[in-house]
């Protein structure tokens, strides 16, 4: 099935991003365990901190609506000190009531451990309170949300698809219908709660650099969000897309296509150095752990782990995994920090090559002061956006 709600553009979106990661955590605390996630003890989780986080983020994003993103993105990870959000649906509620005009891209339900029929209430509802500004953003989940859950790794994109296809028909097929499938069952699906938007929300796949990925976005047609991956690769994931459109008998475009990368602006280029270091806080330690922790047999297919081992695939990283330093990162522009001006020339350049519809902007990270962070979003929207937007998309050969 080829979804047909993605839309030509020959302008970019623009879209704000943050982990709510909870800043207060430090390398000393976390080299004392074997893994930076399911051994690090959460009695290091500090509530009182993180209520004054939440609101700071928060804080954020509605500066974001005010200064011109077109968009703000949010996810969830489980038992991950750098991602505050194990429920991104709460996290989409409150973004729905503290802004007005931006999109919400959700990014994403991991719907291969959580009930699809509760999942496609919950993005129905959201759809319904933001007025239908919801992209339904759809994730299988690192290995860590597959063994939290209790589920068997192997099962993971099987019941991922399962439970992908029974959203979309929740959305789109009158209830009450029965349905059997190979891990879902259910008597009488009827949910009352149905999007704003017809036939359904946009949905977003997003990937590392697995070209698995990529082929199953593209036979769905629903547009592919690299994260981070370093540019020769996401060129050649990007390529792997637009054949797959067309054996799928449709032309990709920019509306298929999504770029991450981490950004900071400040007023002064050594203020922006400084403050960017942080996006390399506590990098060692988010995935360390034993093997089974961070990837479990048959988690990932032969040809995803021959694909990482040849090519530097991982989110800001190189050969499977390993951590670019933060000024290679700056080299291989997954990480961007400056002046508005040099923020400007550095994303043209990353814009006129990859050509993405949208481009995602992960634009805070551990303890980044809040003030310098608003500072950063209100540059961005009144000079860095209006810059970019000046560049006209390209139409894929």
């Amino acid at each position: 099935m080829v979804d047909q709600l993605a839309r030509p553009k020959d302008q970019m979106e623009v879209y704000w991003f943050s982990e709510q990661a909870q800043g207060y955590i430090n390398d000393q605390q976390l080299e004392k365990f074997e893994s930076g996630r399911l051994a690090f003890p959460n009695r290091h989780f500090d509530p009182e901190k993180a209520h004054q986080l939440y609101n700071q983020y928060h804080e954020q994003y509605a500066l974001a609506d005010e200064v011109g993103f077109d968009g703000i993105m949010t996810n969830e990870h489980h038992s991950a000190y750098w991602c505050g959000k194990p429920a991104v649906n709460l996290d989409a509620a409150v973004i729905a009531k503290i802004t007005n005009t931006v999109k919400i891209a959700i990014l994403g339900n991991v719907i291969a451990v959580n009930d699809p029929i509760r999942m496609a209430e919950e993005v129905a509802m959201l759809d319904c309170y933001s007025g239908g500004r919801i992209i339904s953003g759809f994730v299988r989940g690192g290995a860590v949300e597959t063994l939290q859950a209790g589920i068997d790794p192997t099962q993971n994109r099987e019941r991922f698809e399962e439970a992908h296809d029974l959203i979309v028909k929740c959305w789109t097929e009158p209830g009450p219908f029965r349905y059997e499938g190979k891990y879902y069952q259910y008597r009488v699906v009827n949910p009352w709660v149905l999007p704003m938007q017809k036939p359904m929300p946009d949905i977003w796949f997003p990937g590392t650099g697995s070209p698995e990925s990529v082929v199953w976005a593209a036979k769905h047609g629903h547009p592919y969000m690299n994260l981070g991956a370093v540019m020769e690769t996401t060129e050649w994931l990007k390529q792997i897309y637009i054949d797959t459109a067309e054996e799928a008998g449709y032309k990709a475009g920019p509306e298929h296509f999504g770029y991450l990368l981490k950004v900071f602006v400040a007023d002064t280029e050594e203020e922006a150095q400084e403050i960017g270091r942080n996006f390399v806080w506590t990098e060692g330690h988010r995935q360390r752990g034993p093997r089974e922790h961070v990837d479990p047999p048959g988690y990932q297919s032969r040809e995803a782990v021959a694909v990482k081992r040849a090519r530097p695939t991982g989110v800001f990283a190189g050969n499977m995994g390993d951590a670019l330093s933060y000024e290679n990162q700056q080299e291989a522009r997954v990480v961007i920090v400056g002046t508005p001006d040099t923020v400007i020339e550095k994303l043209r350049y990353v814009v006129e090559n990859l050509n993405p519809g949208y481009l995602l902007i992960y634009g805070n990270e551990g303890p980044m002061p809040h003030k310098a962070c608003m500072r950063s979003i209100e540059l961005l929207g009144k000079e860095v956006i209006p810059a970019l937007k000046e560049i006209k998309l390209q139409p894929y050969a």
